[in-house]
């Protein structure tokens, strides 16, 4: 079947739209805020609260401070919230963790807050502490990483899982094999079963270097990856075998795994789904002479030193010849609607229901239907498919994203 990635600001439901005046946060740089804040007891990136403390307010919570990601997230949460006139405040703690997650949702929960939206460290650890926000009457939205379907409203998910995975293993072994991305129409599978076919060399290897060993939503891609491996096109061409490395979503170690997997030689193609890991190997291989090359899901504005930046530039000599995200800006506006919804006693989580966006910026009013997980527990709202960032428009998003 015939598959496309077809950009959001095309889609119909993601309307053509531009982040003006949307900037990023440097990593390194917030990471040592955060620490700074946390040695103060105040682990908040942003705070709109206007003073009067936590009660009524809606928490977003990342998995922790100094994560662009998390922050270009809230930055959508904040703008639907204040809209509204509700008050918003973004806690995150310093560690990527569970146990620094539960501790911070077990003070909250005594503040009073008006809701939860959270990106979680973990898939399990989260029961007793979400138990106790239910029944203080929290609403709970996760996003990013789900967190207990009956412990929650709902999950906000930025694309679906198997798209995600078979999307990066198609875009990794093209490179592999030096075929450039011609454009958003690309039908990326149908041009990579062609260049296998005619493909006679030694087994092409992937390495994945990923967040941490437990993270639910990059788990998922992963699973979705090694699922898109066992098609027929990749027998005997592709190893079905993916090297993995964890960076804990920190750019220390990430760079550490990453200087793993250039010190090893043993991969062609890394594909790193976190937009710290992508940055960090990034860093790694062009600061390296070794042959590998990258691709994943990363921010335009981190990776301007690794990617082609122009139309007329040859992808192939830079380490990431194309990679993909989506809106994570709008990946906030749209939890924040579903959290908002949920508040104020319009909608429960049921498949079917439907969330309404209003107009922000450049974005028109849009319409989300609640469909139900793809583990079959608890319900989704899906943003929409990956984006390609390529020679060809990469220029236009590096100060937009």
């Amino acid at each position: 079947m015939k598959k496309r990635l077809v950009s959001l600001l095309l889609s119909a439901v993601m309307v053509v739209g531009v982040l003006a005046g949307c900037g990023t946060t440097d990593t390194g740089g917030d990471a040592a805020a955060g620490d700074d804040a946390a040695a103060s007891g105040d682990v908040s990136s942003s705070d709109s609260s206007n003073g009067d403390g936590m009660e009524g307010t809606h928490v977003f919570m990342f998995k922790s401070t100094g994560n662009s990601f998390g922050d270009l997230m809230y930055e959508g949460f904040e703008e639907v919230m204040t809209a509204a006139g509700e008050k918003v405040s973004y806690q995150s703690p310093a560690e990527t963790t569970v146990e620094a997650q539960v501790s911070m949702i077990d003070e909250l929960i005594t503040q009073k807050i008006a809701s939860l939206t959270i990106s979680t460290n973990g898939d399990t650890g989260y029961d007793e502490v979400l138990a106790k926000a239910e029944a203080a009457g929290i609403k709970v939205v996760s996003v990013d990483s789900e967190v207990d379907p009956g412990l929650r409203v709902t999950h906000v998910s930025q694309a679906s899982t198997a798209g995600v995975g078979s999307n990066l293993v198609q875009a990794a072994v093209l490179i592999v094999l030096g075929v450039d991305y011609e454009g958003l129409d690309m039908d990326m599978e149908a041009v990579l079963e062609k260049e296998l076919a005619n493909y006679s060399g030694a087994e092409i290897n992937i390495g994945v270097l990923s967040a941490s060993i437990d993270t639910p939503v990059q788990n998922g891609w992963i699973a979705a990856m090694e699922e898109e491996l066992q098609k027929d096109m990749y027998k005997g061409k592709v190893n079905s075998g993916l090297d993995k490395k964890y960076g804990n979503d920190e750019l220390v170690e990430s760079t550490n795994q990453a200087n793993a997997f250039v010190s090893e030689d043993k991969v062609d193609v890394i594909i790193s789904p976190t937009t710290v890991g992508i940055a960090a190997a990034g860093q790694v291989i062009s600061s390296s002479d070794s042959d590998i090359k990258l691709t994943g899901l990363g921010l335009p504005s981190e990776m301007q030193n690794f990617v082609p930046t122009s139309a007329d530039d040859d992808a192939f000599t830079y380490v990431c010849p194309y990679m993909m995200l989506w809106d994570v800006i709008d990946l906030g506006r749209l939890t924040a609607a579903a959290t908002l919804a949920s508040y104020n006693g319009d909608y429960t989580g049921e498949v079917g229901e439907e969330v309404s966006l209003d107009a922000f910026g450049d974005y028109g009013a849009r319409t989300f239907t609640t469909v139900e997980s793809e583990s079959g527990e608890g319900t989704t709202l899906v943003l929409g498919d990956p984006f390609v960032f390529y020679k060809g428009n990469m220029a236009e998003w590096i100060d937009k994203l």
